[in-house]
């Protein structure tokens, strides 16, 4: 049976790790859009190992476009996911690809980025999200619902991410020059019965050579005291070409919202 992603999970992930900044506030003096013309993309290979098992999700995210609405400018950011397990030496695919087409404030690409990602509810105007080859689904109320699930989880953030000096990094898509950032925070939430506490450090390598700036991130967790550790970098990318892969007239879902407290 192909197992399908958890809605607001995988929105949360596509956001998160589409920026690649997941949850930090402090400052970054980075000007992403700099690096990040309309057209191009990007695409990270993150390694993942928990409990001796190894895990690999691929991640190309792509700049669509500018949209204006109600006296601001938004910019239409698109992130595929592609999950693998590893058996073997093998990677094997996990279910379908999913597409999460999002209408971000203009400010996340200017060097907000991760003063905004904490405040998830000023996060994203509109999603469209499609599993494989299903109908996409369309949320309107995309920051209502982000916000609310947020709430209703009890999720509190801290995070402290500050510059570390600067170092070349070498990846299979060449080699960069790089800010290197190091961070450190905790999350708690409430999922089910049980509360979940992460404990992390993180350290950010950004370059102004590539689009959205990311070169590589490496993570060292403790979720309730079991040891996660993740390392994502650049495997390619390009300033233009960048096309949606949402396919078919989305459907609209009903607002989430309230369903989640906001």
């Amino acid at each position: 049976m192909t197992r399908r992603p958890n809605l607001s999970l995988t929105l949360l992930a596509a956001l998160c790790l589409g920026t690649g900044l997941a949850a930090a506030a402090g400052p970054v003096d980075f000007d992403f859009a700099a690096s990040t013309p309309v057209g191009s993309w990007q695409e990270r290979e993150t390694v993942s190992t928990v409990d001796g098992k190894e895990a690999v999700s691929v991640f190309r995210v792509k700049y669509l476009g500018d949209e204006e609405r109600n006296g601001q400018t938004y910019a239409w950011v698109e992130t595929e996911i592609r999950g693998f397990k590893v058996k073997k030496g093998e990677r094997k695919p996990l279910g379908d690809p999913t597409f999460v087409k999002m209408l971000l404030k203009k400010s996340l690409l200017e060097g907000d980025v991760v003063n905004s990602i904490g405040n998830f509810s000023d996060l994203a105007t509109e999603i469209i999200m499609q599993t494989g080859d299903a109908q996409p689904m369309r949320l309107g109320d995309a920051g209502g619902m982000l916000g609310g699930m947020a709430q209703a989880i009890g999720l509190q953030m801290t995070y402290q991410l500050d510059r570390d000096g600067d170092e070349t990094v070498s990846t299979p898509a060449g080699d960069f020059g790089c800010a290197r950032y190091r961070g450190r925070g905790t999350a708690t939430m409430n999922l089910v019965i049980k509360q979940v506490k992460v404990e992390s450090t993180t350290t950010h390598w950004l370059s102004d050579e590539v689009p959205f700036g990311i070169v590589k991130l490496v993570s060292d967790s403790l979720v309730n005291g079991k040891a996660e550790h993740s390392e994502a970098t650049v495997t390619a990318f390009g300033r233009s070409g960048a096309t949606s892969m949402i396919r078919g007239e989305p459907q609209e879902m009903p607002s989430l919202g309230n369903m989640f407290g906001g």
